[in-house]
């Protein structure tokens, strides 16, 4: 480009601090190395907070800003980029989020003038809740951490979730989930768009990661499960936890609650947004995780201990669900070394 391009960066109090940094420093090596490639600094940036003042991200480290919203948006020239980070750091309290999505109103007016515009949106986790309440997500699944997936679910319905991608690009909307890596991850995409392909090479290196970034999928093993109020559903999923390395059919749990296996089938989606069988099976892919982290017992050994018999049959299941094998998983999140003890 013949020009740089500017970015304003939304700050809330509560936010994700590490992201907000990650940000910046992601910027920060983009132009760097632009100029040491020879080329002029592409990025500029302004971080605005809805009143002007400073904000305190969740790790209580306070963040100045440069301006408030209303002078900003009352100057004549514009950004060509909002980049709305997480809005808000709370996967418990339902309360907060509302809390939040009422404090950010302000800013839906602001992008929706901005996609007319023609001009682009970067979002991060919980900024998704934003770009749904300006009605900008259309027909996309929003993305995010997902230990929030299940207010989104609450707050907007009718909408769906990608939970498998870490970056997703629908024109001038580009979103990430959350987590630490992904801020400088989505950052690295924008200066691909934007700088080119080698830029973007150079500045990952500079930051010491991947360019691409890897697969959601893994990061989810253990995963929150929702809340929800159905007592026959509590129990069917205490006794799979209890019977999960056992050969346990959908029939029989339904049985022993006393119910058909079709109403079991059609509380548990209401409940859980998934089948019996597939509750299972989520079981036994965590039970197999847990034991790639922390032992060293073979890939083939672990399929009997989690339920299976057929060990291709699971390795399908676990590379389906976590987007690895288990050999993979194991490399990125097993034990890489013994310790010793110290003799003396």
């Amino acid at each position: 480009m013949d020009r740089a391009m500017k970015a304003a960066i939304l700050l809330m109090d509560n936010c994700f601090g590490t992201g907000i940094n990650g940000i910046l420093d992601a910027l920060i090596a983009a132009n760097y190395s632009l100029i040491k490639s020879g080329a002029m600094p592409l990025f500029e940036w302004e971080l605005v907070s809805l009143d002007g003042n400073r904000v305190t991200p969740t790790n209580g480290l306070r963040i100045e800003a440069d301006c408030d919203l209303a002078s900003f948006i009352a100057r004549p020239e514009q950004p060509d980029i909002w980049i709305i980070p997480g809005i808000y750091q709370s996967a418990s309290n339902f309360e907060k989020v509302q809390t939040a999505m009422r404090q950010s109103e302000v800013m839906v007016p602001v992008l929706q003038r901005h996609v007319v515009d023609n001009k682009m949106i970067v979002c991060m986790c919980t900024g998704a809740f934003l770009l749904a309440q300006a009605d900008l997500l259309g027909k996309n699944p929003a993305l995010m951490h997902w230990r929030n997936e299940h207010h989104f679910r609450r707050a907007f319905p009718h909408l769906t979730i990608d939970s498998q991608n870490t970056i997703a690009e629908y024109g001038n909307l580009l979103c990430s989930i959350g987590g630490s890596m992904a801020y400088e991850y989505l950052v690295l995409r924008l200066v691909e768009r934007f700088a080119g392909h080698q830029t973007a090479i150079n500045t990952a290196k500079l930051l010491m990661m991947d360019l691409n970034a890897p697969p959601a999928a893994p990061y989810r093993a253990h995963q929150y499960q929702p809340e929800h109020q159905d007592a026959l559903v509590q129990q069917a999923q205490l006794y799979l936890q209890r019977n999960s390395s056992q050969d346990i059919s959908m029939v029989e749990v339904a049985q022993e609650l006393n119910i058909s296996d079709r109403q079991l089938k059609r509380r548990f989606a209401a409940a859980l947004d998934c089948s019996p069988l597939q509750y299972l099976q989520r079981l036994r892919v965590n039970q197999a995780c847990s034991l790639l982290e922390a032992t060293q017992l073979p890939s083939n050994k672990i399929v009997l201990e989690v339920g299976y018999q057929d060990e291709s049959s699971f390795r399908r299941l676990f590379k389906k669900q976590m987007a690895m094998t288990m050999e993979s998983y194991r490399q990125q999140f097993g034990i890489q070394h013994q310790q010793h003890m110290a003799v003396g």
